[in-house]
């Protein structure tokens, strides 16, 4: 697909999705801009569009936490260019409602699971919550490096979904056999097929650190946040770190063994690929624990940048969503920032400030403001 026209947002449409009742929006290419003041509902409609092709919120891991209060459900729909359907546009709906759960639809043909309907190379996002990805938790770190996978490498969802399967099999037969539950030769089994599939996704992961490791550094660099950027696989067990690809399924397997009998005493896999870190450096340094707050956020938009250039090269550039973005950045880094959203992609931003927004870029810009529960162009 290479070559192929990115991702693009044609319409919006909100069914009380937190502040909006209901809102239409039709946007064109390029550069959109969504001005407005504070919690006037920017956010949310950069939400709806992640909802829309991933089904699951950036800023929550609860969809009831989107239905507007008072109201039953919430529904997302709307119209894009999808790189692997170039000939039309697709319509995609998704809605949730307590008790009920999401029911999604494609070109109005249901869909019944979230795997088949979403699509993880249609959008990539930057809002505030997702620092996380730099100073927060692994799981943080590990959940934006899978969506990258599964944009770009065919499999790798699959091979993620089997090893968490067969993990939490394992774990829930572990805590059992720890109050005597059940024998805990029975959670045994699972540790080849844990192997199997977790030797894939170790390797994965560290192919793609050494592909968009040279790429987060140019854009480190290109947005002031120093020179030396690096980004290393952390691997879970440790001593998995010099294992050749073709050799860790079975160091995989000696070592889930090994632990069996600590396994056991914790009720859980203490190692293995649902436990790996990424290290995320400039000059040297930590930024995840010694970098400032503008440092880490440097350092997560030249991880997006580079997120970016490898989706592109794949075929079909993503949505680019920056929440909030610019306001945080001094005068020198936003138009780096700005520089560096040059291209095909549809970008949209969320600012309260529109001159800051407008300074530079060389892009035809559309601007949306929001004001008094309304958004127009």
């Amino acid at each position: 697909m290479a070559g192929a026209a990115p991702w693009r947002v044609d319409a919006l449409e909100l069914t009380d999705l937190r502040c909006w009742a209901h809102l239409s929006l039709e946007f064109p290419p390029g550069l959109i801009v969504i001005n407005g003041p504070n919690g006037a509902g920017k956010t949310s409609i950069v939400e709806a569009i992640v909802v829309a092709t991933l089904g699951v919120s950036p800023r929550s891991s609860q969809m009831a936490d989107l239905v507007r209060s008072g109201a039953p459900a919430v529904r997302v729909g709307g119209q894009f260019l999808d790189p692997a359907r170039p000939a039309r546009l697709t319509r995609r709906e998704i809605g949730y409602a307590t008790g009920i759960g999401r029911r999604m639809t494609l070109d109005g043909d249901a869909v019944r699971q979230l795997q088949q309907w979403r699509r993880p190379g249609a959008v990539l996002v930057f809002i505030p919550e997702e620092l996380r990805a730099v100073k927060g938790p692994p799981a943080a770190r590990r959940r934006s490096l899978d969506r990258l996978l599964e944009a770009v490498t065919p499999g790798f969802g699959d091979d993620l979904a089997a090893y968490q399967e067969a993990l939490s099999q394992r774990n829930a037969l572990l805590r059992r056999a720890r109050t005597g539950g059940a024998d805990a030769r029975s959670a045994f089994p699972w540790e080849a097929r844990m192997a199997a599939h977790g030797a894939r996704v170790s390797a994965a992961r560290r192919r793609m650190l050494g592909t968009i490791a040279s790429r987060y550094a140019f854009w480190l660099d290109r947005l002031g946040g120093g020179h030396g950027g690096d980004l290393r696989w952390e691997p879970s067990p440790t001593g998995i770190a010099d294992t050749a690809d073709d050799a860790l399924e079975e160091a995989l397997r000696a070592y889930f063994e090994d632990r069996r009998s600590r396994d056991l005493a914790a009720g859980m896999t203490t190692a293995g690929p649902h436990r790996d870190d990424v290290w995320i450096g400039a000059a040297g340094r930590d930024v995840r624990r010694l970098g400032s707050q503008g440092e880490q956020r440097t350092a997560a938009l030249a991880i997006l940048l580079a997120h970016r250039d490898v989706m592109r090269a794949a075929g079909g550039g993503p949505i680019l969503l920056l929440d909030d973005v610019l306001s945080e950045l001094d005068p020198d880094r936003r138009a780096a920032l700005l520089a560096a959203l040059e291209g095909d992609e549809q970008v949209i931003i969320t600012s309260a400030d529109p001159a800051a927004s407008l300074q530079g870029t060389s892009r035809d810009t559309t601007i949306f403001r929001v004001h008094d529960g309304v958004c127009t162009a």
